[in-house]
């Protein structure tokens, strides 16, 4: 894990639980489909892409807080060190479920972006570590979402990096925007 980096991240929800939220602060959520894992989640750097998002979860009355997020104890996924680990643990996961007789979680982003082996897995990956002495407090990846922004473009038109945000003391300050 690396040093401190602050970041904004901009949280979509609607205008009620933004005026709690500035207020109480964030509920972690703890959804099975959460892409990675439990956490509150941030669109790094996108406003726009935050405010897309509340409005298709909350049309009537959408609204993005943007907070400042240290980045303690990361599992960052933009740094490309971090992915042999992950690999091996992975492969632990697989082993555990298969040995209970389990079948793993299915991923279904296309129609409903539920991510339930993604979920699964960086919890089982946060709990692995944390039973290694290193406890993760936020995760960071990048996601390639929407259409090609040309005809055989790699460059997706919603792609953006996330942030999951476990411990919430890392969130340090949060404010409504207009947009």
């Amino acid at each position: 894990m690396s040093e401190t980096i602050r970041v904004y991240g901009y949280h979509g929800t609607n205008t009620e639980a933004a005026a709690t939220i500035i207020q109480q602060g964030f509920n972690v959520s703890s959804n099975d489909y959460d892409w990675l894992g439990t956490g509150v989640y941030f669109f790094q750097d996108a406003p726009v892409r935050a405010w897309e998002w509340a409005k298709q979860q909350h049309p009537a009355n959408p609204a993005v807080i943007r907070s400042t997020i240290r980045l303690d104890d990361c599992i960052d996924l933009v740094d490309i060190s971090w992915f042999p680990l992950i690999r091996n643990i992975y492969n632990s996961f697989v082993e555990e479920y298969s040995q209970g007789n389990r079948p793993l979680p299915r991923q279904n982003p296309q129609r409903s972006k539920a991510h339930r082996l993604d979920c699964a897995c960086f919890n089982y990956i946060v709990e692995v570590l944390g039973e290694q002495g290193q406890i993760p407090r936020t995760i960071r990846a990048v996601f390639l979402e929407g259409e090609p922004v040309y005809p055989n473009s790699a460059i997706f038109d919603r792609a953006h990096v996330q942030i999951a945000v476990r411990d919430t003391s890392l969130i340090e300050e949060s404010r409504l925007v207009r947009l």
